[in-house]
């Protein structure tokens, strides 16, 4: 009976929790900026590649082309945090926005294949930016003790948009044409920097405030410019040793972070193996992939809303079920020869992936200082990027070796195992000093 008021009083602080950030100007501008920018991004995850085959035929430009979105984040990212540290996110997720809102207004106008892969390297260079500083404006929108239900928004902003905008697509592309999908990004990119321009922000405490970095005695007879590099080169090693400290002196924090690596790893090998499965398992089903994809979606933008009603159990375990249950579902395709099973187990999936993702989110927030968050993520994603192409260059081989059915195996094994070793660090909270930690114990629930 206990356990049941518990849960129940859980149930209502949550829905609580989540009216009252449906009140908040800041939280909705900041979750509609986001949704919007997603959606518009998914519409050209459509045309890029149609507009390519569509001038110059299926090859290794494709790829090329696609490829070229990943590589400014995996070689300058690290750099990016610096400066969504240094100056107001808000303006730098505008800016960025807005550039490229700017460079996707002008593929439909490119004549050679170096230009559109030229702009794709633009589009990345925005993406470098933008999601840093996306997660730099969390912690100044969302109200500590609410990171589960304003994190589980924020999911449910960018899982939602790779459903609606490929179907959104479709229509537009027939009837307007393909260079269309790119003026709707370029306008939905406006809308999402209009949004931020009236974003309400906290002032950032005194003690968090980036300081600018002195200049050495021993460079003060450098030039100008070799100082400047000089104190950049200083800033970002400070930075990143201050980073890593972070991470290792928490256990759970630490645990995230390497098994957010390698559930990159696994999400590289399931797109491939999506991909094989669809063409060989259901052959007779026309554009099964999508099918599949969108169950997936369909299930995020489930689960991402259902996380909140979680709030009594222990986040570590939690995030330790979602990785190996979604293992498991995974896995179960092997069994299946019914479309109806597969979408339904994709569907299941993805709800297990989103709560897992919410809580990673809402756990890095709570124990990250601010000032980190930037340097945080700007370092995690290239190297997320590193691990999702290995991933997909390695489930390449793994497919045409091994097969189907070791493939969902190997994914799905991925994806469980280690979280399951990692089991004795996720799951203990972190202790804070006494002085604050009684409030926390007080309502129930460690923060």
């Amino acid at each position: 009976m206990a356990n049941e008021t518990d849960n129940s009083t859980a149930t209502r602080g949550a829905g609580g929790k989540f009216a009252g950030l449906l009140r908040k100007p800041a939280a909705l501008r900041l979750v509609g900026s986001l949704f919007i920018l997603e959606l518009g991004s998914a519409m050209t995850t459509v045309g890029l590649p149609l507009l390519v085959m569509q001038r110059y035929g299926l090859g290794l430009e494709v790829g090329f082309t696609l490829a070229a979105r990943f590589l400014p984040n995996i070689l300058l990212g690290a750099l990016a945090g610096q400066i969504v540290d240094r100056y107001d996110p808000r303006r730098v997720a505008m800016f960025a926005a807005l550039g490229s809102g700017l460079v996707v207004a002008l593929f439909p106008l490119t004549t050679a294949m170096w230009q559109i892969q030229l702009l794709a390297l633009a589009i990345g260079v925005g993406y470098m930016f933008s999601f840093p500083a996306t997660m730099a404006l969390r912690p100044q929108v969302i109200p500590e003790g609410s990171e589960l239900e304003g994190n589980g928004l924020i999911v449910t902003a960018e899982r939602v948009p790779k459903l609606i905008g490929p179907a959104l697509a479709g229509p537009i592309a027939a009837g307007l044409g393909i260079g269309w999908l790119f003026c709707a990004e370029a306008a939905t990119a406006v809308a999402a920097a209009a949004l931020l321009l009236r974003l309400p922000l906290l002032e950032r405490p005194a003690a968090e405030a980036p300081s600018a970095p002195a200049a050495p005695a021993a460079g003060a007879g450098r030039p100008g410019p070799v100082r400047w590099v000089a104190a950049w080169a200083r800033a970002l090693a400070g930075g990143a040793r201050e980073l890593v400290h972070m991470v290792k002196d928490d256990g759970r924090l630490s645990s995230l972070t390497i098994t957010a690596f390698t559930y990159m790893v696994a999400l590289g090998l399931g797109r491939t193996f999506l991909a094989a499965y669809s063409l060989e398992e259901f052959e007779g089903v026309p554009a099964m992939l999508g099918y599949l994809l969108a169950a997936m979606g369909l299930g995020g933008a489930c689960g991402a809303l259902l996380t909140a009603r979680l709030r009594g159990w222990n986040q570590g375990w939690v995030y330790i079920l979602g990785n190996a249950l979604e293992g498991v579902c995974w896995i179960a395709l092997i069994w299946t020869g019914s479309w109806v099973v597969a979408l339904a187990l994709l569907f299941v999936a993805g709800v297990f992936e989103s709560i897992a993702s919410v809580v990673y989110f809402a756990e890095v927030q709570k124990r990250l200082p601010t000032q980190l968050t930037g340097k945080y993520y700007a370092t995690l994603v290239p190297l997320s990027d590193v691990f999702l192409v290995g991933g997909t260059v390695a489930g390449g081989l793994l497919v045409g070796v091994a097969g189907i059915g070791w493939s969902a195996a190997l994914v799905g094994l991925a994806m469980a195992v280690p979280v399951l070793l990692l089991v004795s660090r996720l799951v203990p909270e972190k202790r804070l000093p006494a002085a604050s930690a009684a409030p926390a114990v007080a309502g129930g629930v460690l923060s």
